[in-house]
């Protein structure tokens, strides 16, 4: 059965080519029925062979028009056959490029987490610096973090928290700082930065864990633990010349930078560096109100704010050098030095007295370098006879409060117990009576107890008797909370907002 197929199939193939008589003619031939003419085909036989070539020649030529007529047609397949394996390659580029989209903001999203790679224009350079110096971190004793991960670990925050903290904007809808102004001694008003709870907090913490661990100088007494005005005064005591300069505008002077090569000398990464420098530096913000938002607009470079814990450590620690210098030349002309913040005395007796204009000459060289400023009306120069002061307090003989400024407060404490009342009483402009002469009768003690013992107990008196909150602050000791008790952060924590 299948032999009988492929010859009848065979059969069908050589109609096709040919013609059905011709194939017919052939087959009568092979079998016999047909007489062979050796010499000539016979006219029947002439005539099926030129139909079957005919029938042939016709067949092509009706393909080729058949061809022909459907070129349109066969155009417009070819195209569509194309368009369809374009789109979808395009389809397929489009699912391959969004899942290389979503790869690529899941690996971002998880950096986020545990990186920081901008932190604002002009200020992100450095990012990328991780490497710390050991030895010196070593030489100070200070902690060594190896990302931001384990700072942020050791913190107890989110690294999107240090973000946001140190995030340096041009204009912002979020103020780290509150301002406010406080009256000055010598007149006038002093702006005081008051960073918010959460910035000070980290603020603190920097304080605590570093800068508190970075001995200053000898000659430094201003916020260093175990000296006070008091320790500032004691080497001027007697001396026959004191020579008091203030710098002008010192902590606005101390712009990020210096802050940010502060935490470098240290030995800490240029990254870690960069976040440390930025969470304890502010510009000075503008105000602006615009369709019922308020927005923060950054009008100057990044400073040392007065208010931060932060500030005066970090001081000591980059006046390190001009402390070393302002020794150096003080001892070469036999004067002494100390420094309380920004106030800065000399002194010296006998001979050596006429060298004050060489080492005023030298000191005004040496601030200059150092990129601070001398305030103009606050450099004096105090000779023998004449009462000298330091830091407010009288070294004539030894550290007192001078007499006049002790009486004028007797007599404040006088006139409250007799009158009973507070109204039309003040103290050094202070807006706040009962606590600007605690703050004076605890000083007096400091400095002579046995003048300022009688004045404490009288002052604290006054404030019982006026309802005064005594606040004592107590440093709660820090609890440690296993990984398992800590509190789940919500949906979107608003640090997640930067």
């Amino acid at each position: 059965m299948a032999d009988s197929q492929s010859t009848r199939q065979q059969l069908y193939d050589r109609i096709k080519n040919s013609s059905k008589d011709a194939v017919v003619l052939e087959e009568m031939k092979r079998l016999g029925f047909w007489a062979k003419n050796e010499s000539a085909p016979s006219l029947p036989e002439i005539l099926i062979q030129k139909e079957a070539a005919l029938v042939q020649e016709l067949r092509q030529l009706t393909e080729q028009q058949q061809k022909l007529k459907d070129k349109q047609q066969l155009l417009k397949e070819v195209r569509k056959a194309r368009l369809e394996k374009s789109r979808a390659k395009r389809e397929e580029n489009k699912k391959l490029r969004k899942e290389a989209r979503e790869a690529k903001a899941a690996r971002w999203k998880e950096k986020k987490e545990k990186d920081i790679v901008y932190l604002g224009a002009n200020v992100s350079g450095g990012l990328s610096h991780t490497a710390s110096d050991a030895t010196l971190l070593g030489k100070h004793q200070l902690p060594i973090w190896n990302s931001v991960e384990e700072l942020a670990r050791d913190m107890k925050v989110k690294v999107g928290e240090l973000r946001f903290l140190g995030f340096n904007r041009a204009v912002s809808k979020v103020n780290h700082y509150k301002r406010f102004y406080i009256p000055k001694k010598t007149g006038g008003k002093r702006l005081i930065s008051a960073p918010m709870p959460r910035l000070k907090t980290a603020q603190t913490w920097i304080l605590e864990t570093i800068l508190n661990k970075v001995a200053p100088s000898e000659q430094a007494h201003g916020f260093v633990l175990k000296r006070s005005i008091v320790s500032n005064a004691l080497p001027h005591v007697k001396a026959d010349v004191v020579i008091n300069i203030d710098l002008k505008d010192f902590f606005p002077s101390i712009h990020y930078p210096r802050v940010k090569g502060v935490f470098q000398s240290l030995g800490y990464s240029e990254q870690l560096a960069t976040l440390f420098g930025l969470i304890c530096t502010e510009p000075d913000c503008d105000t602006v109100e615009l369709d019922g938002t308020t927005y923060y607009v950054s009008n100057s470079e990044r400073f040392l704010p007065q208010g931060a814990p932060t500030s005066p450590a970090i001081t000591n620690i980059l006046c390190r050098k001009l402390d070393a210098r302002l020794k150096g030349i003080s001892t070469k002309l036999n004067f002494t030095y100390t420094r309380y913040a920004d106030d800065l005395t000399f002194s010296t007796s006998g001979e050596h007295v006429n060298k004050t204009k060489t080492l005023l000459g030298f000191i005004k060289k040496i601030i200059r370098e150092e990129g601070l400023v001398i305030h103009p009306d606050k450099l004096r120069v105090q000779r023998k006879g004449a009462r000298k002061e330091v830091t407010g307090l009288v070294v004539n003989d030894k550290p007192s409060i001078a007499a006049k400024e002790l009486d004028k407060f007797r007599a404040l404490i006088y006139q409250i117990e007799k009158d009973k009342t507070l109204q039309g009483k003040h103290w050094k402009n202070s807006p706040h009576l009962l606590a600007s002469m605690k703050g004076y009768a605890n000083f007096v003690a400091m400095v002579d107890p046995a003048k300022g013992k009688p004045l404490v107990l009288r002052v604290n008196k006054i404030l019982d008797e006026h309802g005064y909150k005594h606040v004592i602050k107590h440093k709660p000791k820090p609890k440690v909370v296993a990984a398992s008790e800590q509190p789940v952060p919500a949906k979107k924590p608003w640090w997640k907002f930067w």
